[in-house]
Order: structure tokens, then sequence, then C-alpha cells
């Protein structure tokens, strides 16, 4: 990056941070913020130009191929008959075991369940699923260094996968779509706390600490200050209004 690029993208982060925080940063939360912004803004803008791998000289696979393809005249079935055929001649050399558990966890989309399905505690079947990963990369590689693996099947309600997210999204319409049912829209309504903002201000500014209002409230401190810095705006708007119709 060159250093307007890179000033231009520290100062903006940092009079972002200022214009969102309550109380006063220190200087090194503000030079930690704009070196941060920085090297995000510089991933990103060698991600565009399909150099955001390990090795920053190298166009990625992934991003050649699509550029390849989208570029192309007419669009191509190479790739997709290429890995299909791969696919199938991959499939025929690995072990039965491993067939197995990748068919299971492919079908049930869930560890525990597959687990149960082919007959394994939770550390075997761990264990071999690793490996037929592993195999199964080798010979998609051909001898290359097999790449790492990007997605996890972790189940659960803190499953944070992309795809998994993605796909549990579908099946979610798709149950709401049969059953007639029409999708919730809108943001969920604020919490009601049985106090309203403007008291909060109020004891806040008699010297009660967002701690001990969220514990009275049986809330977290971060909705306590959040409301609090609501009501202070809230209230230098209304004054700045006053001040406005005083001058007309």
């Amino acid at each position: 990056m060159d250093m307007v690029h890179r000033a231009e993208t520290a100062w903006e982060a940092i009079t972002e941070h200022l214009q969102l925080v309550a109380l006063r940063p220190e200087e090194t939360e503000l030079i930690a913020i704009g070196w941060k912004a920085m090297k995000a803004q510089r991933y990103q803008d060698l991600k565009a130009h399909g150099l955001g791998g390990k090795d920053k000289a190298l166009v990625s696979r992934a991003f050649l191929r699509y550029w390849t393809s989208a570029s192309a005249p007419a669009h191509s079935h190479e790739d997709l008959l290429v890995d299909r055929i791969a696919l199938a001649q991959i499939w025929t050399a690995l072990a039965p075991t491993y067939r197995q558990v990748l068919t299971a966890l492919a079908e049930h989309e869930d560890r525990r369940r597959a687990e149960r399905a082919v007959n394994m505690d939770a550390v075997t079947f761990t264990r071999t699923l690793g490996r037929a990963r592993r195999a199964f990369f080798a010979l998609w590689h051909e001898g290359e260094t097999p790449s790492k693996m990007w997605g996890y099947d972790r189940s659960g309600a803190r499953h944070q996968n992309v795809m998994y997210l993605v796909r549990l999204r579908k099946q979610r319409a798709l149950k709401r779509k049969a059953a007639g049912t029409a999708s919730r829209q809108g943001h969920r309504p604020p919490k009601e706390l049985g106090v309203p903002n403007s008291e909060l201000l109020a004891r806040f500014e008699r010297g009660e600490t967002y701690a001990s209002l969220a514990r009275e409230l049986s809330v977290k401190a971060d909705l306590i200050r959040a409301r609090v810095n609501k009501a202070r705006a809230e209230k230098e708007l209304s004054s700045g209004g006053r001040a406005v119709s005083a001058l007309f």
C-alpha cells in the first residue's frame, strides 16, 4: 500500500472509533486500531487480485479458475467433468472404512448421528474421519502438498461454520415453506428493562456504575452502557433542537 492509502485507511478507522466510544481512548489504542485497519485493507487488496494465500507472490488456484471461466467466450464444463471423474476414481481407491464414515457424515450431516449409524464411539469416529480426509486429499492432489481442511462439521448451537449455517438456513426455509408459515421479518424488539433510559442516565450521572445497574436489572453492563449513551444522545439532540428553535 502506498503511504497516502495507508494514512487514509488508518485515519478513517481511528475517526470512526472515536465517534463510537463513550470514554476517551488511549493513544496506544488508536495506534493499534490504525494498524489493524491497514492490515485488513492490505489483505482485502491482495485477495481482490488473487494473492490472498500463504505465498503472496502466487495467484490462488480458485481465483485463476474463476476468472479464466468468467472471461472465456463460452462457459466450459471441463472443470466440473474433471472433478466428478476424479471423485469417482478416488472414491473407489479409498478403504471401505473410510468410505463408510464419509458416507455416514454426508447422509446425517451430524457427527453424533453418524457415529451411531456406523456403531463407533466418538474417539474412534473422529480418528477414522481424519484419516479418511487426509487420504482423500492426498489422492486428490496427486503427489502435491495436500491443502488444509477449510470446513468443519461440529454440531450444536455454537457451530459457526459458514457452509453448515447456509445448509441449516436452507433446511429451515424448506420446512417453513412445507408447513405454509412465513419467515419472521425485522429485528428483535429491544429488551424491556422496566426502567426508562432517561432514568438510567440520571442514575449514572449521580455516580452509579454500569456494573451496579446491570446487577440490579439482571442484564449485562454493555446493555446498560448502550442505553445510557442512547439517552445522552437523545438529550443532546433535544437540547440542540430547542436552541435552534430559540434562534428563529
